[in-house]
């Protein structure tokens, strides 16, 4: 087991108390698309969900197949169609992008250009669009954080779902990758919508529960406290010296506490 680094740590408190500051600028991202191995005639696997949760309000925006083929009143998953419905969602994301350019993105590994900002921006220049991207410097993503706050064994594999399960968080209408893949084959478009407005609310109440430190792990106590003491004993083995004037001064301080409230 990789245990968290005190600085590591540090700094994932840190960004999250950036963006619980200013939570009304922070979005919460996820999105679905077809399968890895689809084995069709592009590479790069269709985008078919989008969604965006606002961590203040909890107000979200969604992009997906589901609604274009509602709005273009169509039933038919005609592969030259669906290159159509695609394009019209991704217009609308990067609309939405635009208009949300200063925004901080909260997102669960979504990294590069095989799943995340890069391979939306892929696809939509595939058919025909000029995407835009949002900044590294914008992008937070949670799993990483989740790694750096409680080591690699806070949870048993996959990490999002029995990280929800263990926090009793509803999972309602939730897929995984795979199974939204095949729903989405199916012809179930809704249901991959719903999965995907799912993930958004379950990765903003994982960013809450982390952020007050109510969050349930299979993470020790001393895996998640212990980073202070071995930063501690780093302190003292770097600087004796040092250390121990520090401890003189705290005990010094708390004997001048106590003389003060025998003479009150």
């Amino acid at each position: 087991m990789a245990a968290p680094t005190p600085t590591r740590q540090k700094a994932a408190y840190d960004r999250l108390a950036q963006l619980f500051a200013h939570p009304s600028s922070v979005l919460v991202a996820h999105y679905a698309c077809e399968s890895f191995e689809q084995g069709q005639g592009y590479a790069s696997p269709r985008v078919t969900s989008i969604a965006f949760r606002n961590l203040a309000s909890g107000a979200t925006n969604s992009f997906s197949i589901h609604q274009q083929v509602e709005l273009a009143r169509r039933r038919s998953s005609d592969p030259a169609l669906m290159d159509d419905l695609e394009r019209a969602m991704l217009d609308r994301y990067f609309e939405f992008l635009n208009l949300n350019r200063n925004a901080t993105i909260v997102h669960w590994n979504m990294r590069d250009e095989k799943f995340g900002f890069a391979a939306i921006e892929h696809r939509f220049a595939l058919l025909g669009g000029q995407p835009i991207s949002v900044h590294e410097s914008q992008r937070v993503d949670l799993a990483r954080l989740m790694l750096d706050l409680f080591g690699s064994d806070y949870v048993e594999r996959p990490y999002f779902e029995n990280l929800a399960h263990h926090n009793g968080l509803s999972q309602s209408g939730l897929l995984s990758g795979v199974a939204e893949a095949d729903a989405f084959k199916r012809g179930q478009y809704y249901n991959v919508l719903q999965s995907t407005l799912s993930k958004v609310a379950l990765i903003a109440d994982i960013a809450q529960l982390s952020f007050d430190r109510t969050i349930k792990t299979e993470a020790t106590w001393w895996t998640r406290n212990g980073g202070q003491f071995r930063e501690a004993y780093e302190v003292c083995w770097r600087n004796p010296l040092r250390a121990l004037s520090s401890v003189m001064l705290g005990l010094s301080g708390g004997a001048f506490l106590l003389v003060m409230k025998f003479l009150g």
